[in-house]
């Protein structure tokens, strides 16, 4: 049993907690952004997440912001180009027409000398994790970068990986050899100079090549694996020839700079954070869900599966010129630092473990 002035110490002790968690718990909820319900107007460039897998990465992104700032930030969304051609979309939200815009820098090179800087390297790395976090490395060393978002008003978000590339064939493409004389149906600056030795490249738009296959005015076609899937071409070919071409990071989402400042500092942490963390999980969770998903219905389309050798991909990739260093010197001549962000790329892409099949950027 207590004594009287037992009870009332504990009861004076009890109330000193109670008060002070009140207080703590008081002290939390003001330090928390006040966001008022803000829906956000969003421009992409690419198809639905229902058949686009880089769409699924930014609504992933989205989920989240809205997830982390309690509901308060949510986010209408205009997919398939719907609001203007893609490379319309830089000036939709330069302009701030709309306030978010998932696009791709090399619809406007011209604004963006070093964006997508990746794709210049054929039989680059194609582990996703690797590559979201080499290029969120090399983006904190090379200023130019977030200088050239500046000039247009925007800041990059979330820049997540997209599908490896590959080919879909009507033929079983097993070595180089069989290359020879194919057509193959492509679009993009160096593309149609990567191609095994004797291939010929037809650059066409992606939403031209269904046709093209069907009507036998090309046999092969070089895209990422998701927009083979996107747009069916598994229906007019009959094999997947894997040969890991590339990864790049074709689909990034950017803000009007002007919004994102307006926002509380604690809401800009939430993007930015987010965006980081949607990156990983892109390279972790969203593709390999994909992949599984269209290896499964084209393997039940009856599509088969060829891997190229690694000793052919190795004799490929030595008969191609050096093209990342052409790149470099190009955009040197511009005022960016060209044979840095290639020597850097190959440099922490090695220290996160891939192997370069040679060496690119050689200055002459």
């Amino acid at each position: 049993m207590f004594t009287r002035q037992q009870v009332r110490m504990i009861t004076v002790v009890l109330v000193v907690i109670f008060v002070s968690v009140c207080l703590v718990g008081l002290q939390w909820a003001s330090a928390q952004p006040a966001v008022k319900p803000t829906k956000l107007k969003v421009a992409g460039v690419f198809t639905p997440p229902e058949v686009s897998m880089m769409s699924q990465s930014m609504k992933t992104w989205q989920d989240e912001v809205t997830k982390r700032t309690k509901g308060a930030i949510t986010f209408e969304n205009f997919w398939g180009a719907a609001l203007g051609s893609p490379a319309e979309h830089i000036d939709l939200v330069k302009k701030n027409s709309v306030q978010i815009a998932q696009t791709h820098e090399w619809y406007t090179p011209g604004r963006f000398p070093v964006g997508n800087f990746e794709y210049v390297f054929p039989f680059g790395p194609t582990d996703y994790i690797l590559v979201a976090k080499a290029m969120r490395k090399i983006r904190t060393e090379i200023p130019q970068f977030a200088q050239d978002e500046t000039k247009e008003n925007v800041v990059m978000i979330c820049n997540a990986p997209g599908g490896v590339y590959d080919f879909m064939s009507k033929k079983p493409l097993k070595t180089l050899d069989d290359f020879k004389g194919e057509k193959v149906s492509l679009i993009g600056r160096y593309f149609g100079r990567w191609m095994p030795p004797g291939a010929v490249p037809v650059v066409r738009p992606v939403a031209d090549r269904y046709d093209l296959l069907r009507g036998g005015v090309v046999n092969t076609d070089l895209l990422p694996f998701d927009l083979f899937y996107a747009f069916k071409i598994h229906e007019v070919t009959k094999y997947y020839i894997k040969v890991h071409l590339t990864t790049a990071l074709y689909g990034p989402v950017l803000m009007n700079l002007e919004t994102f400042k307006g926002f509380p500092k604690e809401v800009q942490k939430i993007f930015l954070e987010a965006g980081q963390d949607v990156e990983i999980r892109v390279a972790t969770e969203v593709i390999p869900r994909w992949w599984a998903k269209c290896e499964k219905e084209w393997k039940a389309k009856g599509i088969q599966f060829i891997s190229l050798s690694d000793e052919d991909i190795k004799k490929w990739a030595s008969t191609l010129e050096d093209i990342p260093a052409e790149w470099a010197k190009e955009v040197e001549g511009k005022g960016y630092p060209g044979f840095k962000i290639v020597e850097r790329w190959q440099e922490i892409t090695s220290e996160l473990g891939f192997k370069w099949p040679r060496k690119w950027g050689v200055k002459k």
